[in-house]
């Protein structure tokens, strides 16, 4: 919200068009086709549309995409296929997100793709018991994860992935 009137309030300085309350309220309906009675009103989506559409009659570059969200079930699902105890019987193929989480720890350990693909033949990879072992489920991008960031971990190399644009966070919360 704060991001949004700021930079209502910069589009009406560099127009010199009147900041008023109704203005901003009829410049949000106009955009969002809907009538509304406050900014409060808005969904993100829709507060997000209006952000982007200042920054861009603004000229100021566009923050970075929004995060995709996963939905309740995707989001069980990410965090306990691969787990013991699991008993769950569906199969969810490996996303994109899934496979660079595994190459985002592989990096962190400074291992080539020709080091990953020989750990995963090895005795001591979760898909060992494979004659070509490939990352193809969410369960063993999952098992795979956990492995490389436990082996980070000792080592003293782990670090959470950082947003793409930091700045662009900021920007984003106002």
């Amino acid at each position: 919200m704060k991001r949004l009137q700021v930079l209502y309030g910069q589009l009406c300085a560099h127009t010199q068009q009147p900041a008023t309350r109704e203005a901003r309220i009829g410049w949000a309906q106009m955009l969002v086709q809907r009538p509304i009675a406050s900014f409060k009103d808005l969904t993100l989506s829709e507060a997000q549309h209006l952000i982007d559409t200042a920054q861009g009659q603004l000229g100021i570059a566009a923050t970075r995409p929004p995060r995709r969200r996963l939905d309740r079930d995707a989001a069980h699902k990410a965090g306990t296929e691969g787990r013991r105890g699991n008993s769950s019987n569906e199969i969810t193929l490996a996303t994109a997100e899934d496979l660079d989480r595994v190459i985002y720890v592989r990096d962190l350990l400074g291992w080539s793709q020709a080091q990953l693909d020989a750990w995963l033949r090895s005795p001591r990879s979760p898909l060992s018991n494979r004659e070509n072992p490939q990352i193809r489920t969410l369960k063993q991008a999952n098992r795979v994860y956990w492995a490389l960031k436990g082996m980070a971990s000792r080592q003293g190399k782990w670090q959470p992935k950082a947003p793409p644009t930091a700045a662009g966070e900021e920007a984003r919360n106002g």
